[in-house]
């Protein structure tokens, strides 16, 4: 079902400040309020001074103890992209500064999220006396105790919810924590990473290298699907412009990616990068450890054999993801017809770290908060069953889990995602299926319709080169900043359209003087019966190939028109 986005009454308002009809309705839809909040959206890099977070003056004073001392320091990061890319930039400051850092990442597959007390303890025996925790450490009361009981210090740098309890670090950042004095709460892991860098290299008058750490900060960011509006907008922008200059030197990122850098925008980061950064830490024990060398590697022969490992990793994430959704279906269909609100499954098999991209997809195919959970074995060899939800807009699947928190060995989340495990029990996973069906007993017939909406009708005269400017000037698009749906109607080239992709399931179609690629859309064109009017609903983009720009028009879906149409 297609229907037309509510219109804030902002756009207007932006309009009569003198800004073009499509600008003021992405700003608007971006929170914009105003000429001023117009003008910064548009066009300011400016990022706040560190110097407002609070505490960050006893972390650079710990942090320099322990470099004059010539004491290890172990970073603490994550598995995931912000975790990675926030763990390096501490290591690239730390190294620059002389100190003796080492990074250590959790294994997703046996240790799972955050700081754990195998793994300091480990450390520990290797002669550190300094932990950084970055992207966790909020919630690690228990761990950060042992480790001030083993006569070691701590600084916890995280950007997740605190609890009601803090850990007891020697020195403690999180925006979110009540009385915070930094005017923007929004940073992720790497962003907060970052700041921390600009302080301390501030500090011994090195802030240059501190701006050249600013594009794993704008990883993390767009990875972490962190709003971008205010700083994180700067940090990303500054990335942009970075990673488009000739003189950009990250090796491992020069030989991931495989487009032309000069034209890189945040979607490329979002769906060519960062699902790259995560895929091993997915699939492998200790796979985080491989996109985290690459991002410090500084020879590009290395880079290059190290970029062809998580290329390949990836390739195969995405199989293994297509695959299993694919075995899911039929379930999730059967489900659906004897009335589940809430699809929960076991993909047994699965290797956990796909759960939520399977549940992801679901979710998106049906409508309807989903759960997938996989077998994994814990920190103490014990097998249990871990699970990862993503939700609907209306349903608010952590509130719906608090509901159901007996059931579950751990679990954490926010409204549209979550994470949890529970026992290795089949009566277990039937009673969470029946305790978040009873809680969506409210949705509706409509709540659960998958919807697309759509922001401004166009003609295909309306694809100028103005227009493909226009949009180029809104960049970047993210969370929080939407990339307009546009509805139009297209005029076809008879009998001429392409299949494309290994299994023929993307489509290509050609027009009078440009040409649409839509994913995932060749079987409903054939099962059409290869219409040649179609009511579209997409977004202009531009091609580049062999050094030439083509103008293209990105289908999301499309309808055939008839004849009386």
């Amino acid at each position: 079902m297609w229907k037309k986005a509510d219109v804030s009454a902002n756009v207007q308002k932006l309009c009569r400040d003198g800004y073009p009809k499509l600008t003021a309705l992405v700003m608007a839809n971006a929170g914009v309020e105003n000429k001023e909040q117009a003008e910064e959206f548009l066009y300011s890099e400016t990022v706040h001074d560190p110097a407002k977070i609070r505490n960050i003056e006893k972390v650079s004073e710990i942090i320099w103890d322990h470099i004059y001392r010539k004491e290890k320091i172990c970073i603490f990061g994550d598995y995931d992209c912000d975790g990675v890319t926030g763990a390096a930039i501490l290591y690239l400051m730390l190294k620059r500064l002389g100190a003796d850092v080492i990074a250590r990442l959790p294994d997703r597959i046996y240790e799972g999220y955050g700081i754990s007390m195998e793994a300091f303890r480990e450390e520990i025996a290797l002669g550190t006396k300094l932990f950084i925790t970055i992207d966790n450490g909020i919630k690690a009361i228990a761990e950060v105790e042992e480790i001030r009981r083993q006569g070691c210090k701590s600084i916890v740098l995280d950007h997740h919810q605190p609890g009601e309890v803090l850990p007891n670090a020697d020195a403690l950042i999180d925006l979110w924590v009540d009385g915070e004095t930094y005017p923007f709460h929004e940073l992720t892991g790497s962003g907060l990473a970052w700041k921390v860098a600009c302080y301390i290299l501030t500090m011994v008058d090195d802030y240059a290298y501190a701006m050249e750490l600013v594009d794993l900060a704008a990883f993390g960011t767009i990875a972490d699907v962190a709003p971008l509006i205010g700083e994180n907008r700067s940090i990303v922008k500054r990335a942009l412009r970075q990673m488009r200059s000739c003189w950009y030197k990250r090796e491992g990122i020069k030989a991931l990616y495989d487009g032309p850098l000069d034209r890189i925008t945040a979607e490329d980061i979002a769906f060519k990068i960062a699902p790259c950064i995560n895929a091993s830490g997915r699939l492998e024990v200790r796979g985080a450890d491989l996109p985290l060398l690459l991002l410090l590697e500084d020879r590009s022969e290395i880079a290059k054999f190290l970029a062809e490992r998580l290329t390949d990793c990836n390739n195969r994430r995405k199989q293994i993801q297509k695959e299993w959704c694919a075995r899911m279906e039929k379930t999730a269909e059967e489900m659906i017809e004897r009335g589940d609100k809430v699809l929960v499954l076991f993909a047994d098999g699965a290797p956990s770290g796909v759960v939520g991209l399977i549940a992801g997809n679901l979710k998106e195919k049906y409508n309807r908060p989903t759960v997938v959970f996989a077998s994994k074995e814990d920190g103490n060899g014990k097998t249990i069953w871990t699970g990862s939800g993503r939700s609907i807009k209306g349903f608010h699947l952590l509130n719906a889990l608090k509901t159901c928190e007996d059931l579950f060995l751990a679990y954490g989340g926010h409204e549209l995602a979550a994470g949890m495990s529970i026992p290795e029990s089949e009566d277990v996973l039937c009673e969470l299926r029946a305790r978040l069906n009873r809680a969506a007993d409210y949705l509706s017939e409509e709540d659960l319709t998958p919807v697309t909406y759509w922001d401004m009708e166009i003609t295909e005269g309306d694809l100028t080169q103005q227009l493909y400017d226009e949009l180029k000037s809104l960049e970047p698009f993210g969370e929080g900043v939407k990339k307009p749906v546009f509805k139009m109607r297209m005029h076809l080239l008879p009998k001429r359209h392409m299949v494309m992709g290994a299994d023929k399931s993307h489509l290509k179609l050609f027009c009078e003087n440009y040409s649409a690629v839509g994913f995932s859309l060749a079987d409903k064109y054939i099962r059409s019966e290869l219409p040649e009017v179609i009511d579209a609903l997409g977004y202009p983009c531009e091609n580049y190939f062999n050094g030439k720009v083509k103008q293209e028009f990105m289908l999301i879906d499309f309808e055939p028109v008839t004849e009386n149409e």
